[in-house]
């Protein structure tokens, strides 16, 4: 056996155990020698020192929120972590939805399809991200109505509204 320090917080009334690096509390753990080495992912020392393209939190950092952002927390860092890789193209809408939801990346299971304003963040950081396709469209969870949906181009940024039978590719996205 084998001690390791496990972070371990309080939010919004439940108790929850996983990686922290903004006001955590470290507790030991005792697991199996054999399980001390594994860990979800190698992360900078803390939060503060992350940048758009760094690998964490099963992806890679997307965006870091700013003053003004709805997301923000004054001395505190906080983002969206994009997935390494596409899921691929050929996703209809509602089948992007579901995937995004069943991805488990770097062991999370918190991912989803971005919103609109988060898809154009990914678009706007899609090189320090990597690995998007620049001729094709990539779906948001945002809807316009029970047919369509909005999705954008990552050739040119342009954003529309897409058939949700249409087919097109997915990144599925988490906070932190």
């Amino acid at each position: 056996m084998t001690t390791v320090m496990r972070s371990v917080f309080s939010r919004a009334g439940k108790t929850m155990a996983g990686l922290c690096l903004t006001g955590s509390l470290l507790v030991p753990v005792t697991v199996p020698k054999a399980y001390a080495a594994v860990t979800p992912e190698a992360a900078p020392s803390a939060t503060a020192d992350l940048k758009v393209g760094d690998s964490f939190g099963g992806g890679k950092v997307a965006y870091i929120f700013r003053q003004g952002d709805r997301n923000y927390v004054a001395g505190q860092t906080h983002g969206l972590i994009a997935a390494k890789e596409d899921l691929g193209a050929g996703y209809t809408w509602e089948k992007a939805v579901k995937a995004c939801r069943e991805y488990r990346g770097g062991g999370f299971r918190d991912w989803r399809l971005p919103n609109m304003e988060e898809l154009t963040r990914l678009y706007v950081n899609r090189f320090a991200i990597g690995g998007f396709r620049d001729r094709h469209y990539y779906w948001s969870s945002s809807e316009s109505d029970k047919n369509d949906a909005w999705d954008q181009s990552f050739r040119s940024g342009e954003r529309n509204l897409g058939y949700k039978l249409d087919n097109n590719y997915v990144r599925p996205v988490r906070t932190f």
